[in-house]
Protein backbone atom coordinates (compact mmCIF):
# COMPACT_ATOMS: atom_id res chain seq x y z
CA UNK A 1 0.00 0.00 0.00
CA UNK A 2 1.09 3.38 -0.42
CA UNK A 3 0.95 3.87 3.27
CA UNK A 4 3.48 6.17 5.15
CA UNK A 5 4.10 7.48 1.72
CA UNK A 6 0.97 8.65 0.11
CA UNK A 7 0.09 11.83 2.41
CA UNK A 8 -3.26 12.93 3.77
CA UNK A 9 -2.94 16.31 2.33
CA UNK A 10 -1.67 15.48 -1.36
CA UNK A 11 -5.48 15.26 -2.34
CA UNK A 12 -6.64 18.85 -2.83
CA UNK A 13 -10.01 19.51 -1.08
CA UNK A 14 -11.76 23.13 -1.41
CA UNK A 15 -12.47 24.81 1.73
CA UNK A 16 -15.98 24.87 2.50
CA UNK A 17 -17.52 28.31 3.57
CA UNK A 18 -17.09 29.18 7.34
CA UNK A 19 -20.42 30.13 9.07
CA UNK A 20 -19.75 33.76 10.97
CA UNK A 21 -21.20 32.11 14.09
CA UNK A 22 -18.10 30.06 14.55
CA UNK A 23 -14.49 30.88 14.54
CA UNK A 24 -12.84 29.79 11.33
CA UNK A 25 -11.53 26.23 11.70
CA UNK A 26 -7.87 25.47 10.35
CA UNK A 27 -7.35 23.53 7.14
CA UNK A 28 -7.09 20.26 6.83
CA UNK A 29 -3.20 20.53 6.17
CA UNK A 30 -2.63 22.64 9.27
CA UNK A 31 -4.43 19.50 10.97
CA UNK A 32 -2.51 17.19 9.27
CA UNK A 33 0.93 18.93 10.55
CA UNK A 34 -0.18 19.51 13.72
CA UNK A 35 -1.58 15.42 13.77
CA UNK A 36 2.00 14.34 12.13
CA UNK A 37 3.93 16.65 14.28
CA UNK A 38 2.00 14.83 17.72
CA UNK A 39 2.07 11.24 16.61
CA UNK A 40 5.69 11.37 16.05
CA UNK A 41 6.06 12.23 19.38
CA UNK A 42 3.78 10.06 21.28
CA UNK A 43 5.15 7.57 18.53
CA UNK A 44 8.53 8.02 19.37
CA UNK A 45 7.45 7.85 23.46
CA UNK A 46 5.86 4.64 22.66
CA UNK A 47 8.87 3.18 21.08
CA UNK A 48 11.05 3.97 24.37
CA UNK A 49 8.32 2.48 26.52
CA UNK A 50 7.65 -0.64 24.22
CA UNK A 51 11.49 -1.47 24.54
CA UNK A 52 11.26 -1.50 28.82
CA UNK A 53 8.10 -3.25 28.26
CA UNK A 54 9.53 -5.62 25.91
CA UNK A 55 12.14 -6.79 28.22
CA UNK A 56 9.78 -6.59 31.49
CA UNK A 57 7.52 -8.85 29.36
CA UNK A 58 10.20 -11.15 28.58
CA UNK A 59 11.50 -11.63 31.81
CA UNK A 60 8.24 -11.80 33.86
CA UNK A 61 7.27 -15.20 32.53
CA UNK A 62 10.75 -16.85 32.90
CA UNK A 63 10.97 -15.44 36.31
CA UNK A 64 7.52 -16.50 37.83
CA UNK A 65 7.26 -19.94 35.63
CA UNK A 66 3.80 -20.85 33.33
CA UNK A 67 1.79 -21.72 36.01
CA UNK A 68 2.23 -18.78 38.68
CA UNK A 69 2.04 -16.20 35.41
CA UNK A 70 -0.84 -17.68 33.95
CA UNK A 71 -2.32 -16.74 37.63
CA UNK A 72 -0.66 -13.32 37.40
CA UNK A 73 -2.34 -13.56 34.04
CA UNK A 74 -5.87 -14.14 34.84
CA UNK A 75 -5.78 -11.35 37.69
CA UNK A 76 -4.54 -8.63 34.96
CA UNK A 77 -7.08 -10.09 32.51
CA UNK A 78 -10.11 -10.47 35.18
CA UNK A 79 -9.37 -6.80 36.77
CA UNK A 80 -9.26 -5.20 32.92
CA UNK A 81 -12.48 -6.85 31.90
CA UNK A 82 -14.36 -6.00 35.26
CA UNK A 83 -13.11 -2.10 36.13
CA UNK A 84 -14.13 -1.71 32.25
CA UNK A 85 -17.68 -1.19 33.61
CA UNK A 86 -16.78 1.68 35.44
CA UNK A 87 -15.43 3.93 32.05
CA UNK A 88 -18.29 5.30 31.20
CA UNK A 89 -17.29 5.89 27.46
CA UNK A 90 -15.86 9.30 28.53
CA UNK A 91 -12.27 8.66 27.03
CA UNK A 92 -13.75 8.36 23.32
CA UNK A 93 -16.38 11.04 24.22
CA UNK A 94 -13.20 13.68 26.21
CA UNK A 95 -11.61 12.98 22.27
CA UNK A 96 -14.56 14.32 20.09
CA UNK A 97 -15.70 16.98 21.80
CA UNK A 98 -12.51 18.99 24.04
CA UNK A 99 -11.19 18.84 20.20
CA UNK A 100 -12.84 21.37 19.73
CA UNK A 101 -14.32 22.57 23.09
CA UNK A 102 -11.50 23.04 25.38
CA UNK A 103 -13.04 24.15 28.57
CA UNK A 104 -15.72 21.89 28.35
CA UNK A 105 -13.18 19.45 30.05
CA UNK A 106 -14.13 21.05 33.50
CA UNK A 107 -17.63 21.43 33.14
CA UNK A 108 -18.35 17.67 32.93
CA UNK A 109 -14.97 15.83 34.73
CA UNK A 110 -15.26 16.38 38.56
CA UNK A 111 -19.37 14.94 38.25
CA UNK A 112 -17.89 12.20 36.09
CA UNK A 113 -15.16 10.81 38.16
CA UNK A 114 -17.04 11.01 41.60
CA UNK A 115 -19.81 8.25 39.41
CA UNK A 116 -16.69 6.19 38.13
CA UNK A 117 -15.03 5.82 41.80
CA UNK A 118 -17.99 4.91 43.36
CA UNK A 119 -18.51 2.23 40.79
CA UNK A 120 -15.71 1.08 41.05
CA UNK A 121 -15.76 0.69 44.81
CA UNK A 122 -19.09 -1.39 44.37
CA UNK A 123 -17.08 -3.64 41.42
CA UNK A 124 -13.89 -4.23 43.41
CA UNK A 125 -16.23 -5.71 46.31
CA UNK A 126 -18.13 -7.50 43.89
CA UNK A 127 -15.54 -9.08 42.07
CA UNK A 128 -13.10 -9.87 45.49
CA UNK A 129 -16.51 -11.43 46.33
CA UNK A 130 -17.50 -13.82 43.57
CA UNK A 131 -13.71 -14.96 43.48
CA UNK A 132 -14.26 -16.20 46.84
CA UNK A 133 -17.20 -17.66 46.33
CA UNK A 134 -15.43 -19.60 43.61
CA UNK A 135 -12.53 -20.34 45.81
CA UNK A 136 -10.01 -18.59 44.53
CA UNK A 137 -6.56 -18.91 46.77
CA UNK A 138 -5.40 -15.95 48.95
CA UNK A 139 -3.19 -15.32 46.57
CA UNK A 140 -5.52 -14.90 43.22
CA UNK A 141 -7.50 -12.40 45.20
CA UNK A 142 -4.59 -10.41 46.42
CA UNK A 143 -3.48 -9.99 42.93
CA UNK A 144 -7.10 -8.92 41.52
CA UNK A 145 -6.90 -6.35 44.55
CA UNK A 146 -3.78 -4.65 43.85
CA UNK A 147 -4.37 -4.48 40.25
CA UNK A 148 -7.79 -4.18 40.55
CA UNK A 149 -6.67 -0.33 42.40
CA UNK A 150 -4.28 -0.03 39.64
CA UNK A 151 -6.83 -0.50 37.21
CA UNK A 152 -9.14 1.80 38.83
CA UNK A 153 -6.31 5.02 38.23
CA UNK A 154 -5.60 3.98 34.60
CA UNK A 155 -9.37 4.04 33.61
CA UNK A 156 -8.97 7.82 35.48
CA UNK A 157 -5.65 8.73 33.63
CA UNK A 158 -6.79 7.62 30.53
CA UNK A 159 -9.76 10.60 30.64
CA UNK A 160 -7.15 12.85 31.45
CA UNK A 161 -4.63 11.57 29.34
CA UNK A 162 -7.35 11.93 26.47
CA UNK A 163 -7.99 15.60 27.88
CA UNK A 164 -4.44 16.43 26.82
CA UNK A 165 -4.06 14.50 23.19
CA UNK A 166 -7.43 16.35 22.28
CA UNK A 167 -5.65 19.55 22.57
CA UNK A 168 -2.52 18.35 20.93
CA UNK A 169 -0.64 19.07 24.68
CA UNK A 170 1.62 16.03 23.97
CA UNK A 171 4.98 17.22 24.89
CA UNK A 172 4.78 16.91 28.95
CA UNK A 173 2.69 13.56 28.47
CA UNK A 174 5.65 11.88 26.27
CA UNK A 175 8.11 12.79 28.74
CA UNK A 176 5.54 11.40 31.41
CA UNK A 177 5.04 7.77 29.37
CA UNK A 178 8.77 6.66 29.32
CA UNK A 179 9.21 8.00 32.74
CA UNK A 180 6.20 6.10 34.32
CA UNK A 181 7.59 2.85 32.08
CA UNK A 182 11.12 3.45 33.11
CA UNK A 183 9.69 3.38 36.95
CA UNK A 184 6.90 0.19 36.26
CA UNK A 185 10.12 -1.55 34.46
CA UNK A 186 12.32 -1.13 37.49
CA UNK A 187 9.53 -1.44 40.14
CA UNK A 188 8.78 -5.02 38.64
CA UNK A 189 12.78 -6.14 38.44
CA UNK A 190 12.98 -4.98 41.97
CA UNK A 191 9.81 -7.23 42.78
CA UNK A 192 11.45 -9.91 40.58
CA UNK A 193 14.59 -10.07 41.83
CA UNK A 194 14.14 -9.77 45.78
CA UNK A 195 12.00 -12.83 45.71
CA UNK A 196 8.31 -11.40 46.05
CA UNK A 197 6.85 -12.88 42.63
CA UNK A 198 3.96 -11.79 41.30
CA UNK A 199 2.81 -9.91 44.34
CA UNK A 200 5.55 -7.69 44.10
CA UNK A 201 5.33 -7.34 40.28
CA UNK A 202 1.33 -5.86 41.02
CA UNK A 203 2.43 -3.47 43.64
CA UNK A 204 5.08 -2.20 41.06
CA UNK A 205 2.26 -1.33 38.53
CA UNK A 206 0.52 0.17 41.16
CA UNK A 207 3.13 2.48 42.33
CA UNK A 208 3.17 2.78 38.46
CA UNK A 209 0.34 4.01 37.74
CA UNK A 210 0.12 6.66 41.10
CA UNK A 211 3.14 8.48 39.76
CA UNK A 212 1.17 8.94 36.53
CA UNK A 213 -1.71 9.73 38.36
CA UNK A 214 0.20 13.01 40.24
CA UNK A 215 2.18 13.74 36.88
CA UNK A 216 -0.89 14.20 34.63
CA UNK A 217 -3.29 16.00 36.96
CA UNK A 218 -0.20 18.38 36.86
CA UNK A 219 -0.17 18.59 33.11
CA UNK A 220 -3.87 18.83 32.60
CA UNK A 221 -4.20 21.46 35.06
CA UNK A 222 -1.66 23.36 33.26
CA UNK A 223 -2.42 22.54 29.58
CA UNK A 224 -6.34 22.15 29.49
CA UNK A 225 -7.41 24.18 32.76
CA UNK A 226 -8.74 21.51 34.24
CA UNK A 227 -10.54 22.18 37.41
CA UNK A 228 -12.50 20.09 40.21
CA UNK A 229 -16.22 21.38 39.64
CA UNK A 230 -19.39 19.46 40.29
CA UNK A 231 -21.72 20.52 37.77
CA UNK A 232 -24.66 17.75 37.21
CA UNK A 233 -26.05 19.02 34.10
CA UNK A 234 -22.77 19.03 31.96
CA UNK A 235 -22.20 15.66 34.05
CA UNK A 236 -24.87 13.99 32.84
CA UNK A 237 -25.01 15.26 29.54
CA UNK A 238 -21.70 14.15 28.72
CA UNK A 239 -22.69 10.46 30.41
CA UNK A 240 -25.64 10.36 28.13
CA UNK A 241 -23.98 11.46 25.23
CA UNK A 242 -20.93 8.58 25.80
CA UNK A 243 -23.53 6.04 26.45
CA UNK A 244 -22.45 4.58 23.10
CA UNK A 245 -18.74 4.82 23.30
CA UNK A 246 -19.20 2.95 26.94
CA UNK A 247 -20.96 0.32 25.39
CA UNK A 248 -18.77 -0.58 22.96
CA UNK A 249 -15.92 -0.38 24.98
CA UNK A 250 -17.40 -2.67 27.17
CA UNK A 251 -18.11 -4.69 24.51
CA UNK A 252 -14.84 -4.86 23.18
CA UNK A 253 -12.56 -4.99 26.04
CA UNK A 254 -14.75 -8.38 27.19
CA UNK A 255 -14.51 -10.37 24.62
CA UNK A 256 -10.56 -8.97 23.99
CA UNK A 257 -10.10 -10.52 27.41
CA UNK A 258 -12.40 -12.77 28.27
CA UNK A 259 -10.97 -15.94 26.96
CA UNK A 260 -7.97 -15.75 29.36
CA UNK A 261 -10.67 -15.54 32.17
CA UNK A 262 -12.64 -18.28 30.64
CA UNK A 263 -9.59 -20.45 29.74
CA UNK A 264 -8.66 -20.64 33.39
CA UNK A 265 -12.39 -21.83 34.38
CA UNK A 266 -11.40 -24.97 31.14
CA UNK A 267 -7.91 -25.58 31.88
CA UNK A 268 -4.83 -25.74 33.55
CA UNK A 269 -2.99 -22.33 35.00
CA UNK A 270 -0.08 -24.01 32.43
CA UNK A 271 -2.47 -23.30 29.80
CA UNK A 272 -2.78 -19.73 30.54
CA UNK A 273 0.28 -19.35 30.99
CA UNK A 274 1.30 -20.41 27.81
CA UNK A 275 -1.62 -18.59 25.98
CA UNK A 276 -0.65 -15.65 27.80
CA UNK A 277 2.79 -15.85 26.75
CA UNK A 278 1.48 -15.56 23.21
CA UNK A 279 -1.02 -13.32 23.23
CA UNK A 280 2.13 -11.15 25.30
CA UNK A 281 4.15 -11.39 22.02
CA UNK A 282 1.29 -10.60 19.59
CA UNK A 283 0.53 -7.75 21.37
CA UNK A 284 3.79 -6.11 20.75
CA UNK A 285 2.51 -5.80 16.99
CA UNK A 286 -0.12 -3.07 18.43
CA UNK A 287 2.11 -0.78 19.58
CA UNK A 288 1.05 1.74 17.96
CA UNK A 289 -2.64 0.96 18.15
CA UNK A 290 -2.96 3.78 20.64
CA UNK A 291 -1.91 6.95 18.31
CA UNK A 292 -5.10 5.81 16.28
CA UNK A 293 -7.48 7.31 19.48
CA UNK A 294 -4.78 9.40 20.82
CA UNK A 295 -3.96 11.48 17.00
CA UNK A 296 -6.84 9.68 14.65
CA UNK A 297 -10.12 10.65 16.46
CA UNK A 298 -9.12 14.68 17.43
CA UNK A 299 -7.65 14.95 13.69
CA UNK A 300 -11.41 13.37 12.54
CA UNK A 301 -13.29 15.77 14.70
CA UNK A 302 -11.84 18.93 12.88
CA UNK A 303 -11.90 17.39 9.67
CA UNK A 304 -16.11 16.76 10.01
CA UNK A 305 -16.50 20.17 11.53
CA UNK A 306 -15.42 21.55 7.82
CA UNK A 307 -16.71 18.88 5.47
CA UNK A 308 -18.00 15.11 5.55
CA UNK A 309 -15.69 14.96 2.35
CA UNK A 310 -12.51 16.10 4.29
CA UNK A 311 -13.24 13.08 6.44
CA UNK A 312 -13.95 10.56 4.37
CA UNK A 313 -10.14 11.69 2.69
CA UNK A 314 -8.33 11.06 6.14
CA UNK A 315 -9.96 8.07 6.82
CA UNK A 316 -8.79 6.05 3.56
CA UNK A 317 -5.67 7.65 3.61
CA UNK A 318 -5.35 6.71 7.34
CA UNK A 319 -6.62 2.92 6.89
CA UNK A 320 -3.60 2.85 4.25
CA UNK A 321 -1.07 4.06 6.74
CA UNK A 322 -2.16 1.57 9.40
CA UNK A 323 -2.14 -1.11 7.34
CA UNK A 324 1.40 -0.70 6.09
CA UNK A 325 2.60 -0.59 9.18
CA UNK A 326 0.71 -3.32 10.31
CA UNK A 327 1.14 -6.23 7.99
CA UNK A 328 5.09 -6.25 7.93
CA UNK A 329 5.34 -7.12 11.65
CA UNK A 330 2.33 -9.66 11.51
CA UNK A 331 4.21 -11.19 8.71
CA UNK A 332 6.91 -11.50 11.18
CA UNK A 333 5.35 -12.88 13.85
CA UNK A 334 3.57 -15.56 11.78
CA UNK A 335 6.96 -16.60 9.87
CA UNK A 336 8.99 -16.39 13.12
CA UNK A 337 6.35 -17.45 15.86
CA UNK A 338 8.88 -21.15 16.84
CA UNK A 339 12.08 -19.01 16.99
CA UNK A 340 10.77 -15.79 18.47
CA UNK A 341 9.00 -17.67 21.39
CA UNK A 342 11.63 -19.68 22.36
CA UNK A 343 14.50 -17.25 22.17
CA UNK A 344 12.02 -15.45 24.74
CA UNK A 345 10.68 -17.28 26.71
CA UNK A 346 12.36 -20.62 26.67
CA UNK A 347 11.63 -23.72 26.09
CA UNK A 348 9.16 -24.06 28.66
CA UNK A 349 7.23 -22.01 26.17
CA UNK A 350 7.04 -24.04 23.53
CA UNK A 351 3.63 -25.15 23.48
CA UNK A 352 2.85 -21.52 22.90
CA UNK A 353 3.73 -21.36 19.22
CA UNK A 354 0.50 -22.85 17.51
CA UNK A 355 -1.45 -19.61 19.37
CA UNK A 356 1.29 -17.15 18.30
CA UNK A 357 0.70 -18.35 14.86
CA UNK A 358 -2.98 -18.31 15.22
CA UNK A 359 -3.15 -14.91 16.31
CA UNK A 360 -0.17 -12.88 14.29
CA UNK A 361 -2.92 -11.89 11.69
CA UNK A 362 -5.65 -10.90 14.26
CA UNK A 363 -4.13 -7.40 14.59
CA UNK A 364 -4.03 -6.40 11.05
CA UNK A 365 -7.78 -7.16 11.32
CA UNK A 366 -7.87 -5.09 14.88
CA UNK A 367 -6.04 -2.04 13.35
CA UNK A 368 -8.64 -2.09 10.33
CA UNK A 369 -11.67 -2.20 13.34
CA UNK A 370 -9.87 1.08 15.00
CA UNK A 371 -9.87 2.97 11.99
CA UNK A 372 -13.40 1.78 10.93
CA UNK A 373 -14.64 2.83 14.32
CA UNK A 374 -13.63 6.19 14.52
CA UNK A 375 -14.59 7.05 11.19
CA UNK A 376 -18.24 5.95 11.85
CA UNK A 377 -18.13 7.69 15.96
CA UNK A 378 -17.44 10.96 13.74
CA UNK A 379 -20.14 10.17 11.38
CA UNK A 380 -22.47 9.97 14.31
CA UNK A 381 -23.09 6.70 14.17
CA UNK A 382 -21.98 5.36 17.42
CA UNK A 383 -24.66 3.40 18.16
CA UNK A 384 -23.86 1.46 15.05
CA UNK A 385 -20.51 0.62 16.46
CA UNK A 386 -21.85 -0.36 19.51
CA UNK A 387 -24.42 -2.89 17.79
CA UNK A 388 -20.89 -4.21 15.89
CA UNK A 389 -19.34 -4.78 19.39
CA UNK A 390 -22.31 -6.28 20.99
CA UNK A 391 -21.97 -8.99 18.48
CA UNK A 392 -18.40 -9.56 19.31
CA UNK A 393 -19.08 -9.70 22.73
CA UNK A 394 -21.78 -11.99 22.19
CA UNK A 395 -19.63 -14.23 19.70
CA UNK A 396 -16.42 -14.51 21.28
CA UNK A 397 -17.34 -16.37 24.62
CA UNK A 398 -19.45 -18.99 22.50
CA UNK A 399 -16.67 -19.64 20.18
CA UNK A 400 -14.30 -19.76 23.40
CA UNK A 401 -16.74 -22.56 25.35
CA UNK A 402 -16.80 -24.12 22.40
CA UNK A 403 -13.03 -24.28 20.95
CA UNK A 404 -10.85 -24.22 23.67
CA UNK A 405 -11.97 -27.79 25.19
CA UNK A 406 -12.25 -29.61 21.79
CA UNK A 407 -8.89 -28.01 20.40
CA UNK A 408 -7.10 -28.84 23.82
CA UNK A 409 -8.42 -32.60 23.56
CA UNK A 410 -7.10 -32.20 19.59
CA UNK A 411 -3.96 -30.71 20.12
CA UNK A 412 -2.43 -31.49 23.99
CA UNK A 413 0.08 -28.72 25.30
CA UNK A 414 -1.25 -25.46 24.03
CA UNK A 415 -4.25 -26.79 22.40
CA UNK A 416 -6.51 -24.63 24.79
CA UNK A 417 -4.59 -21.65 23.38
CA UNK A 418 -5.09 -22.38 19.78
CA UNK A 419 -8.99 -22.60 20.51
CA UNK A 420 -8.83 -19.27 22.08
CA UNK A 421 -6.26 -17.44 19.20
CA UNK A 422 -9.22 -18.78 16.79
CA UNK A 423 -11.51 -17.52 19.01
CA UNK A 424 -10.30 -14.34 18.43
CA UNK A 425 -9.55 -14.38 14.74
CA UNK A 426 -12.46 -14.86 14.01
CA UNK A 427 -14.13 -11.78 16.20
CA UNK A 428 -12.06 -9.73 14.66
CA UNK A 429 -13.05 -10.50 11.31
CA UNK A 430 -16.55 -10.57 11.87
CA UNK A 431 -15.74 -6.68 13.49
CA UNK A 432 -13.83 -5.65 10.52
CA UNK A 433 -16.53 -6.59 7.80
CA UNK A 434 -19.20 -5.36 10.06
CA UNK A 435 -17.87 -1.97 10.10
CA UNK A 436 -16.26 -2.03 6.69
CA UNK A 437 -20.07 -3.00 5.46
CA UNK A 438 -21.63 0.03 7.50
CA UNK A 439 -19.14 2.07 5.84
CA UNK A 440 -19.72 1.25 2.70
CA UNK A 441 -17.90 2.36 -0.34
CA UNK A 442 -17.44 5.83 1.20
CA UNK A 443 -14.30 4.77 2.69
CA UNK A 444 -12.61 2.72 -0.45
CA UNK A 445 -10.92 3.79 -3.51
CA UNK A 446 -9.19 2.34 -5.77
CA UNK A 447 -5.97 3.19 -4.66
CA UNK A 448 -6.24 1.94 -1.43
CA UNK A 449 -7.78 -1.46 -3.03
CA UNK A 450 -4.61 -1.88 -4.93
CA UNK A 451 -2.22 -1.17 -2.80
CA UNK A 452 -3.76 -3.67 -0.67
CA UNK A 453 -3.41 -6.83 -3.40
CA UNK A 454 0.19 -5.48 -3.15
CA UNK A 455 0.51 -5.52 -0.11
CA UNK A 456 -0.78 -9.49 -0.34
CA UNK A 457 1.26 -10.46 -3.38
CA UNK A 458 4.46 -9.47 -1.17
CA UNK A 459 3.58 -11.12 1.56
CA UNK A 460 2.56 -14.09 -0.23
CA UNK A 461 6.09 -13.98 -2.44
CA UNK A 462 8.05 -13.70 1.13
CA UNK A 463 5.82 -16.63 2.83
CA UNK A 464 7.15 -18.73 -0.01
CA UNK A 465 10.96 -17.95 -0.19
CA UNK A 466 10.55 -18.64 3.85
CA UNK A 467 9.82 -21.96 3.22
CA UNK A 468 12.55 -22.53 1.25
CA UNK A 469 15.03 -21.01 4.03
CA UNK A 470 13.76 -23.10 7.06
CA UNK A 471 17.53 -24.81 7.63
CA UNK A 472 18.74 -21.31 7.89
CA UNK A 473 16.60 -21.34 11.73
CA UNK A 474 16.43 -17.86 12.88
CA UNK A 475 19.01 -16.18 10.28
CA UNK A 476 16.29 -16.98 7.61
CA UNK A 477 14.64 -13.62 9.58
CA UNK A 478 16.27 -10.77 8.70
CA UNK A 479 16.24 -12.21 5.47
CA UNK A 480 12.48 -12.02 4.98
CA UNK A 481 12.54 -8.35 6.79
CA UNK A 482 14.98 -7.37 3.47
CA UNK A 483 12.94 -9.57 1.21
CA UNK A 484 10.03 -8.00 2.03
CA UNK A 485 11.13 -4.33 2.16
CA UNK A 486 12.89 -4.38 -1.17
CA UNK A 487 9.39 -6.12 -3.08
CA UNK A 488 7.69 -3.58 -1.35
CA UNK A 489 9.68 -0.98 -2.96
CA UNK A 490 9.27 -2.15 -6.08
CA UNK A 491 5.79 -3.05 -5.70
CA UNK A 492 4.69 0.30 -5.01
CA UNK A 493 3.32 -0.67 -1.54
CA UNK A 494 5.78 2.16 -0.19
CA UNK A 495 6.26 4.77 -2.16
CA UNK A 496 9.95 6.41 -1.49
CA UNK A 497 9.58 9.76 -3.40
CA UNK A 498 6.04 10.57 -2.34
CA UNK A 499 7.44 10.17 1.20
CA UNK A 500 9.99 12.63 0.53
CA UNK A 501 7.77 15.33 -1.03
CA UNK A 502 5.31 14.63 2.13
CA UNK A 503 7.74 15.40 4.65
CA UNK A 504 9.28 18.29 2.54
CA UNK A 505 5.95 20.19 2.29
CA UNK A 506 5.21 19.52 5.56
CA UNK A 507 8.66 20.96 6.57
CA UNK A 508 8.19 24.11 4.33
CA UNK A 509 4.53 24.57 5.80
CA UNK A 510 6.06 24.71 9.24
CA UNK A 511 8.86 27.00 8.42
CA UNK A 512 6.19 29.28 6.63
CA UNK A 513 4.25 29.35 9.53
CA UNK A 514 7.20 30.19 11.85
CA UNK A 515 8.55 32.94 9.03
CA UNK A 516 4.65 34.44 9.23
CA UNK A 517 4.79 34.54 13.41
CA UNK A 518 8.13 36.09 13.46
CA UNK A 519 7.13 38.82 11.27
CA UNK A 520 4.19 39.54 13.47
CA UNK A 521 6.03 39.77 16.25
CA UNK A 522 8.33 41.65 14.66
Amino acid sequence: MTAIATPIAVEAIPEPPTPASRPAPTSLQGDVLQSVRNAAKLGLSLLATWAVALGVRILLPRFLGPATFGAFQFADAFTTAVFVLATLGLETYVRKEVATRREHATEFFGGTLLVTLAMSAVIMVAALAGLAAAHRPPSVLLLVLVLGIAQILFNANAITSAMLHAVGAVDGLSVLNVGVKLAWGAGILAALGTGHGAAGAAVAVLAAETLRTVALAILARRHVGLRFLVNRAASGGALRASLPYYVAGLAQTVYGRLDLSIMSFLARDVEVGWYGAASTLAGMSLLMSPLIGWVLLPLTSRAAARSTDELLVVARRAMEIVLAAAFPVTLALWLGADEIVRLAFGAAYVPAVGALRILAPTFVLTYAAMVNASILIRLERGWAVTGVSLGGMALSPALNLWLVPRCLALYGDGGAGRGAAIALVVTEAYTVVALGWLLGRRALDRRMLGALGRTIGVCAAVIAADRLMQPLGIWRLPIDGALYAALAVAAGVVDVRASVAFVRGMLARRTEQRRQAAEGVA
